[in-house]
Formats: structure tokens, sequence, C-alpha cells
């Protein structure tokens, strides 16, 4: 029974779509493109960090786009959909997240739900990065529990792939080494190291006011967010050189007009690493830590966080065991080394690997872990299988 006054919304369904063949680290470049005809000075370090061995694009080995992002989603949805053995015109409810959509308005679940088809249905569009799809979830979830739908999608959706190519960074690479006098300097690594980090992909889930008569549900038995955008200055971003420095003027809206030139870097997709390995680890615990002593924290048979990177892997256990959150890490899920760092989208991707799978018992307590490094803000689910 979940928290919210005996009112349950049920995970039915799961789907996903990974567009294109697994590309593999040797692979990456060629698709992605050099910068001014050379390789990159990082690239090999930060794949050893992370971990990641394959990853998919929406692009031809060419580089040329195949998919634009609201695709990909309504792929993952009608996956979903499929499985489920219903209709889109069953969906009251289109709530989609992702970073970068298509087109700046209208929102990207207008476009997704234009693109599913079914009924006129309720749209929530939600922004941010890796947040924005736990964002869709919430907003999903809370519609059911609130009463007022009974079966609505939430999906994560992400294209970075077009910001990443390597003839989006040339003028920026030149213009680097003029500001600094190196090409190694920290501003370049900021947007240089999330080419080898981020791909593509889209995953949603069908909830609905009830178990579904046979086979798997999730019963969420709460969803907690919590950001810290209070305390911290942003760490990742696009469309300004320097957040933390930022004026009506020098942001990418007032820099778009035909006679003003427009700086190569304003819209690089950059995170501080520094800012970054000082505070991610730390207030995950945190919070977790926070909605420990709100709820309590069950044995746990499943947890999938969703890490950017194998890097943290371990750190970020450590940190729960020193805080007396234990999760061994024989309980831990990830699809990371296979299928990459999709953003947004990676919690549902991982959620449609385990549920698919056939793995989860009735009563098992499933954990989701959903950070990010925007400006610092985290989500932690609790569900619980019910096998019909």
């Amino acid at each position: 029974m979940s928290v919210y006054e005996n009112r349950n919304a049920y995970i039915t369904s799961t789907g996903s779509f990974l567009p294109g063949e697994p590309v593999g680290n040797e692979e990456m470049e060629s698709v992605l493109g050099l910068v001014n005809n050379k390789e990159s000075i990082f690239r090999e370090k930060i794949l050893n960090s992370n971990g990641i061995k394959s990853r998919h694009y929406a692009l031809d080995k060419s580089g040329n786009p195949t998919h634009l992002t609201d695709q990909l989603a309504a792929e993952a949805i009608k996956a979903s959909v499929i499985e489920r053995g219903c209709e889109p015109a069953s969906l009251d409810m289109f709530a989609v997240g992702t970073t970068l959509p298509d087109i700046l308005a209208p929102g990207i679940a207008s476009m997704v739900h234009g693109r599913v088809g079914g009924k006129n249905a309720d749209i929530v569009s939600t922004s941010g990065i890796c947040g924005a799809g736990a964002a869709a979830m919430k907003a999903a979830i809370m519609s059911v529990i609130s009463g007022q739908h009974k079966r609505v999608v939430a999906c994560g959706t992400e294209r970075p792939s077009a910001i990443m190519r390597g003839s989006r960074f040339e003028k920026e690479s030149e213009v680097e080494q003029d500001r600094n006098g190196v090409a190694k300097s920290y501003q370049y690594f900021n947007a240089d190291f999330l080419r080898w980090m981020l791909s593509d992909g889209a995953g949603a889930v069908i909830i609905d006011d009830e178990p579904k008569a046979e086979g798997l549900s999730l019963n969420v038995e709460w969803i907690e967010t919590c950001s810290f955008a209070n305390k911290l200055d942003t760490c990742m971003y696009m469309g300004v050189n320097n957040p933390n420095e930022m004026t009506p003027q020098n942001t990418w809206v007032e820099n778009i007009d035909k006679d003003k030139v427009l700086d190569p870097g304003i819209l690089l997709l950059r995170q501080d690493t520094r800012l970054l390995n000082e505070n991610i680890i730390k207030l995950a615990v945190d919070f977790a830590v926070e909605v420990k002593e709100k709820h309590g924290l069950p044995d746990v048979d499943w947890f999938l966080p969703h890490i950017s990177s194998f890097y943290f892997h371990e750190k970020l256990s450590t940190a729960y065991q020193e805080r007396g959150i234990n999760i061994p890490l024989d309980k831990w899920f990830t699809n990371l080394e296979r299928k990459g760092n999709t953003g947004s989208a990676s919690i549902f991707i991982m959620l449609d690997e385990l549920f698919q799978s056939g793995k989860i018992k009735d009563g098992e307590k499933v954990l989701l872990m959903i950070p990010e490094s925007g400006r610092f803000s985290f989500t932690y689910v609790l569900l619980t299988a019910v096998v019909r």
C-alpha cells in the first residue's frame, strides 16, 4: 500500500527504444566526427573512467541524423502500449521530459502526443536534464494517485548526438586556444567531456490506477524529489558561457540577432566536473537519509541508480553504507555499460530491461534513484512488485 491516503498507482508496462546498432568505443569518433580533423585528447581517458562499452546514436554511419527526439519517445511509448495489449486511445495523459527538444515551442509532450495519436489527452512537458524524466514520472504518478486519470504514460527521451557532432565544436576549439593559449583548457574539456558520456534513446512506462489482471505490476509506494539549487551553483548547462555570471545580455536568447556574432561556445552543453565530483555523491546520500527518516527504507531487492559513470559506482555504495543505508552491490542493476548514459531516459530504459526480464518476484522491493547535476536535484522512488 502506498503512503498516498489509500490511493495507488501501478506501473503496468514498460517500453524503450534505442536507435540504430550499438556503437562501440572505437567507432564513436568516426560517427560523431573529428574536431578540426584531430582526435580528441580526452576521449580515451574519459571512456576508461566511465566504463561504457557501447551506446546508440540517432545517426547513420556518416553522422547524419535518423530520428527526431519526439520520434524516439513515440517509439518507446508504442512499445509499452503494444506490450500492454492496449491502444493509444486508452491514455489519459502524456508526461514527457527531455533535455533538448527538437524545437523550442510547443512543448515536447505536445509533439509526442501528436506523433503517437490516440484521444484528446492531458499533457505535461518537463525540462531539465536527467531530472526531466523523473519529473515526468512524478507528474504521471500523482495524476493517477489524485484520481484525475486512470491510465497515463510517462516518458524520458534524449538525442544529445544532435549537439555532439565534431562540426559543432570546431569554432570553439579554435577560440579556446586564443582565449587561453592552450588547447587543453578546462572550459573546453567541460564540453568535450560530455561527447564521450552521453547517447540517444527513449523509455516509457504505463501507469494505471490498478494492477493488471495477469503478470507483473509495480505499486508506487512513494516518490520523493529534492533540489539543492538554493545551496549550489549551476553544474551542467547550455545557452550561456558562465551561468554564475548570467545577465539578460549574455544568454543565447540575446545573442541570436542577425547583427551579433554568436559566441561559438554558447550553444555547447557543458558540465563543471569539479563541482560535480565535490557534491553529487554527498547530496545523493544526504537526501537518501532524509527519505529514510520520512518513510523508512525496507530491504531492497533491486536498486536501479542512474549513474552517469562507473567512476561513481563504488563511491556511492561506500557512502551509502557509511550513512547506514545498506544496499549490497549484488542488489544493484544497471545497463550503463551496454546502453550508455541517456540522461532523462536512462531510468526508464533500465526499468524496462528489468521489468521485461522476468526476474522480479511478487512482493519484491525496487528502489529507483535519479540524480541531476544541472543544479543538483535528486529523486527516489520505491516500488513493490505485484504478480498475478
